[in-house]
């Protein structure tokens, strides 16, 4: 359709249908799932619905490789446990950085969503431990101007790796994504992905 109307009410439609599906039949279950991943969750995403996108793919995982998707919550559960602290002495790390240059902004921590990481190791053909973007860090700045300012000052303090670098800035992501990614290597050695952009 070229409405997008058409399009935000269907994804609807759908994401209602996908947390409902445990009511339906065991193979309609799976044929639904199959289609959400195939088709909506990517539709969704391709028209900047992230949110609807992860939802859908979660559930979808659910019911399409529950054994997968239990052994991974394992896995981030058991993490949480030895990295939680970490993840917040590298967010007041860069909050402090960023202070001293007096770039305003707000830094937070997230996990990969189980999904999202299984996506990863298939395409990879790596194990859970190889991963070095389980989380992940967002700084939200105010201007252009200061994405890059946040990233040269990000750089300059921790060593960058030169192929996990990316300016969907300069050059947006079709779907209009605009922002900048790297992956420093921080604190302790441990692998940082951040992405900079403004709010």
């Amino acid at each position: 359709s070229r409405d997008i109307r058409v399009l935000v009410i269907k994804l609807a439609d759908r994401l209602h249908n996908m947390r409902t599906l445990r009511y339906v039949k065991r193979d309609s279950q799976e044929r639904t799932a199959r289609e959400t991943l195939d088709i909506y969750a990517p539709l969704a995403r391709n028209i900047g619905c992230h949110r609807i996108c992860t939802e859908l793919e979660e559930l979808a995982f659910e019911h399409l490789n529950p054994v997968a998707r239990n052994a991974i919550l394992r896995r981030l559960e058991a993490m949480r446990t030895d990295q939680g602290r970490a993840v917040e002495q590298v967010s007041g790390e860069i909050t402090r950085l960023l202070d001293q240059d007096a770039i305003p902004a707000r830094v937070f921590g997230r996990e990969k969503h189980p999904f999202s990481i299984w996506r990863k190791l298939q395409r990879k053909s790596i194990g859970f431990s190889q991963m070095s973007d389980i989380y992940a860090f967002r700084v939200i700045v105010d201007t252009e101007e200061d994405c890059y300012r946040a990233l040269g000052l990000i750089h300059r303090n921790w060593p960058c790796i030169p192929e996990r670098f990316k300016d969907f800035i300069s050059t947006p992501k079709r779907n209009n994504y605009r922002s900048l990614h790297t992956t420093v290597v921080g604190p302790k050695g441990m692998r940082i992905e951040m992405q900079i952009r403004t709010e």
